[in-house]
């Protein structure tokens, strides 16, 4: 080569090969100048002066504060001061949202029409303009020792009882640069003792800690240490949102959207610990990002310091294969990585994260812990994660991504996953491991697995003709060495049947395979593709609908996703009714209906309080529409009979108008539910999507056309969003027409239920022997009159004899007219 020439090469080389050094040590100071920023804000020293306040008032939205006393506040870091605290005398309060629910809470909760309390200090922490309202008329004054010790204690209060890092908080609002700022305070020393007010505009701790994920930017809730719980006492949207009366559910402020794991899960040494690498490709969805959070184990509970002791720690994290510093505390419910680079919207990262922790729960060692007068059993080396749905690094609320799973386990075990089982091998690496592969390329929302000697039971399900799918193998991982051994032929039937049964109601099952697999806890959970089921195996009407509801779940949860937690209805409700429906045919009708029964008598049992039962009904604590916010410490049990049996019932009087009443003909509903399947398959939907596919096909109805009706918004209103539980009675009389026909007519009356309430009913009209004709009438506020020409005079008539209608009582009263029998 000639000199030059090399000359030149040499030069370029090393011109190349200083950029790389140059950009490597500029991605490395960029992310470490962010982890430095992180644990300044950590520290919280009081070292930014002192201020005297006299009727200083603060507004955060619809939260007032009145300082008479002294700010100390921490210096500034990054350019900013975030954080306060103050010692003095102060007033706290809020009005209610205009909303009957919350006015109705805090009322149950505090028995009071508002939220207000004195208090003599405060701990503040921040990243929008707090300080410049506070910190006016600063002097360099040293802290009092009594605020920097509620410095240094609140953090790690907060962590312990919340799980949120308001530290990792603020610093993530800092470095992407978020607009609004974020705003939290505690008070302490007044009526209320210790409480809270958090204003979060992105939503990300009401989601990630308070499974608040509907839009609500706005809590105040108090730490009760007898039930280890937060109590919210109420949540709101902004005071900007209720202005322009419109809502952005919480997703929409992601940062970014996963779209693929790869998971390897080591589980050799699985007694003691978990040993996670996840490898997640997402792209970003705003500007300037420079840090990013992960949610992981955020549902492990300060009881027995399970999420201290047994959270999955985050040992080494990059982004795009640079390492990165990040942010993880002691009793977190995530992380925090701080980014190489400042990210731009729409680019493609790869962030891959090494945890590890005593993530798997023994499943002999609970029965034995919390359940020692069970029977024995034999749960031998049987684990599984001490959360199914957060074992792994999570962005936003329950966002859909595709994924790929490697297992190394003990060659005497197996493991149980979700998806396709891809191959099962011995460890190249290890003589006394074996490595599994499953991989799941639908888009789901939570995946799960297990660890145990399962035996592998299976059988093909040939769907029916007139099905949608081809033949697919359906496995039940059981654990026989149970002192009473399990009929895995029972539980295959019965995934056979009931999967059958809803791809003919609902539409075809995506999945490539289906199966269950045993699990110890007393309840159930349908993942996509597999269900965990306890001990169900007795044939009964309660297994049938438990087990077909689980099943239901591959359709209504994981096909089609609740959007929020206020549309989690849309999942259990309709499992709920799907099971149901299943029992129906699977027992007898008689089944179906006793279950129905029992349901729609949970509706007016008293809610557990923590002194006895509540006088109110379940079914006044609140509408469906409130999702798990409807259980409290006055109102247990709230969540589970309103979500699950009144959703169901709410869903069956759906059924009921979608059904051709002359004829019994509901071929509509089905398509109404197999359309609805289709839209949002692979998606989350709402329950205003829910209203919009079934009031289109509503519409096209019988009685759709009979009452002029070309939408359900009436319908949702009243029975989603309010909490009414009407009675119903009619008044009728006959009389005989000169045409031979008898004209039968009378009134409906309405009781308990606002007077905008509209309602049709079904009524039977028996004419001796088996003859019978079947039609409606209609409630419409206190009182509302029918008539109905009958081709002959019947011996009896019955008001929804089904009870199709949520109904307190149901009654029909003959009075006196012409020709009255």
């Amino acid at each position: 080569m000639p000199l030059l020439s090399f000359l030149r090469f040499a030069s370029l080389f090393l011109f190349f090969f200083t950029f790389l050094i140059t950009n490597a040590a500029a991605q490395d100071n960029h992310s470490s100048k962010s982890k430095e920023l992180y644990q300044q804000i950590r520290a919280f020293q009081l070292n930014g002066g002192v201020a005297d306040v006299k009727g200083l008032k603060l507004q955060r939205d619809r939260a007032y504060m009145t300082f008479d006393g002294t700010f100390y506040f921490m210096s500034a870091t990054g350019g900013k001061v975030t954080g306060a605290v103050f010692i003095g005398q102060g007033r706290f309060s809020a009005a209610v949202p205009p909303i009957e629910f919350e006015k109705e809470n805090v009322k149950r909760l505090l028995g009071a029409e508002g939220i207000d309390s004195g208090f003599n200090t405060a701990v503040l922490r921040f990243s929008d303009d707090t300080f410049l309202q506070l910190g006016k008329d600063r002097r360099d004054d040293p802290a009092d020792p009594r605020a920097a010790k509620l410095a240094a204690e609140t953090e790690n209060r907060i962590l312990k009882e919340t799980g949120a890092n308001l530290s990792a908080r603020i610093t993530l609002s800092l470095l992407n640069h978020e607009t609004p700022g974020f705003f939290f305070a505690s008070f302490d020393g007044g009526s209320r003792g210790r409480f809270s007010l958090l204003i979060d505009h992105q939503t990300r701790i009401p989601v990630t800690n308070f499974r608040l994920n509907a839009g609500e930017k706005g809590l105040i809730f108090k730490y009760r240490s007898v039930e280890r719980d937060n109590e919210v006492w109420t949540a709101f949207a902004s005071l900007t949102d209720f202005s322009r009366g419109t809502v952005s559910y919480s997703d929409l402020s992601d940062i970014i959207d996963v779209f693929h794991y790869d998971l390897h899960v080591d589980l050799r040494d699985h007694k003691d610990v978990l040993r996670l690498t996840s490898k997640v490709q997402a792209q970003t969805r705003f500007d300037n990002l420079n840090a990013v959070f992960f949610s992981i184990g955020e549902d492990l509970t300060e009881y027995e310091n399970l999420r201290l002791q047994k959270q999955l720690r985050l040992k080494k994290a990059s982004v795009d294969g640079v390492e990165v510093p990040f942010a993880q505390e002691d009793w977190e419910g995530g992380v925090t990585l701080f980014l190489p680079t400042t990210l731009s919207n729409g680019k493609q990262s790869v962030f891959e994260m090494t945890f590890e922790g005593d993530f798997m729960q023994d499943a002999q060692g609970f029965v034995d812990r919390y359940y020692p007068r069970y029977e024995d059993p034999g749960f031998i080396n049987a684990y599984y994660p001490r959360s199914t749905t957060t074992w792994f690094p999570h962005h936003g609320y329950l966002d859909r991504a595709t994924f790929d799973f490697t297992y190394r386990h003990p060659k005497s075990l197996k493991v149980a996953s979700v998806g396709l089982r891809i191959s099962e091998v011995p460890d190249p690496e290890d003589k006394n491991a074996f490595v599994a592969k499953y991989r799941m390329e639908q888009p789901i929302k939570m995946a799960t697995f297990a660890l145990a000697p399962f035996e592998r039971h299976k059988q093909d399900v040939r769907f029916d003709k007139g099905g949608t799918g081809d033949p697919i193998t359906i496995e039940f991982n059981s654990l026989s060495g149970s002192v009473r051994a399990i009929k895995e032929d029972f539980i295959l039937a019965e995934l056979d049947n009931s999967l059958r049964y809803f791809t003919l109601m609902f539409g075809k099952y995506p999945y490539p395979v289906f199966g269950a697999t045993f699990h110890p806890y007393f309840f159930g959970q349908g993942f996509p593709s597999m269900l965990l089921i306890p001990n169900a195996d007795r044939a009964s009407k309660f297994t049938y609908s438990f087990i077909a509801h689980e099943t239901a779940h591959q359709w209504w949860g994981n096909i089609v996703a609740w959007r929020s937690y206020r549309d989690q209805w849309l999942s259990e409700g309709f499992a709920q009714y799907s099971g149901i429906l299943y029992t129906g045919i699977r027992d007898s009708p008689g089944s179906r209906d006793d279950l129905l029964e029992r349901m729609r008598k949970t509706l007016t049992e008293h809610p557990r309080s923590e002194i006895g039962f509540a006088k109110e009904r379940l079914v006044d604590v609140g509408p469906i529409i409130l999702g798990h916010r409807l259980n409290s410490r006055k109102t247990r049990g709230a969540y589970q009979t309103l979500i699950y049996n009144k959703g169901a019932l709410v869903l069956r009087m759906l059924h009921f108008l979608l059904t051709d009443p002359a004829n019994g003909d509901d071929s509509a509903f089905f398509a109404m539910m197999t359309d609805f399947a289709n839209r949002y398959r692979n998606q989350a939907a709402s329950t205003d999507d829910f209203r919009v596919v079934a009031s289109e096909h509503f519409a096209r109805t019988p009685v759709g056309r009979m009452y002029k009706l070309n939408n359900l918004n009436w319908f949702f209103k009243q029975w989603v969003y309010e909490s009414a539980m009407p009675s119903y009675k009619m008044e009728y009389t006959l009389a005989d027409q000169q045409d031979g026909k008898v004209l039968l007519s009378g009134t409906v009356t309405q009781e308990n239920a606002p007077e905008s309430w509209f309602m049709v009913l079904p009524i039977v009209m028996k004419f001796g022997g088996k003859q019978e004709a079947r039609g409606t009438v209609h409630a419409f506020g206190p009182k509302a009159s029918f008539q109905i020409k009958l081709p002959a005079r019947p011996a009896r008539i019955e008001l929804d004899p089904d009870h199709w209608v949520i109904a307190e009582k149901t009654s029909v009263k003959a009075v006196s007219g012409p020709n009255l029998p």
